[in-house]
């Protein structure tokens, strides 16, 4: 009897957004919430009364919809995948597609807890939750185990040694 393989289905991985970064995000869904709530205020108060107004306004409103759009859509859907091929990485709207083979290396900097994709001349740096490196690495090795892993330690002096 013959065996089929059963996809591995994609383990998802979230962005970890630093408390900065969050309250930039919040800041700019607030500007835009001014924006659009100053513009309707403009043109119910004062009415269009010249040709601009009628492109200034409603252009407004539109921009400050499309950063909160934007905005809301980085915070929820900011993650990273692997499934049985590649590795998408997903900020809100925009994804990147890397095939898990031609990752070479991983270094993972234990006083950040940000890994180091190594794919030949070319890496990236992924900032996850610390609790979940080592199982977002073994997703990588389960599909690709030749991937060289490695971490960083930080030493006495300050500076940093690769084991």
């Amino acid at each position: 009897m013959k065996k089929t393989s059963v996809p591995q289905e994609a383990k998802i991985f979230k962005y970890r957004f630093t408390p900065t970064l969050i309250v930039l995000a919040i800041a700019v869904i607030a500007l835009c919430v001014a924006g659009i709530a100053v513009s309707i205020y403009q043109i119910s108060r004062f009415g269009i009364r010249e040709a601009i107004e009628l492109l200034k306004y409603p252009f407004l409103t539109l921009i400050s919809l499309f950063c909160i759009v934007l905005m809301i859509a980085i915070l929820i859907k900011s993650q990273y995948c692997v499934d049985e091929k590649y590795l998408t990485t997903q900020f809100g709207f925009i994804k990147s597609k890397t095939e898990i083979q031609s990752i070479t290396g991983l270094i993972l900097d234990t006083d950040t807890y940000k890994l180091t994709v190594q794919m030949g001349e070319e890496f990236a740096v992924l900032s996850l939750s610390k609790e979940w490196n080592e199982d977002f690495t073994r997703a990588l090795l389960d599909v690709n185990p030749k991937i060289d892993y490695s971490f960083t330690l930080a030493e006495t002096d300050g500076k940093k040694k690769k084991k």
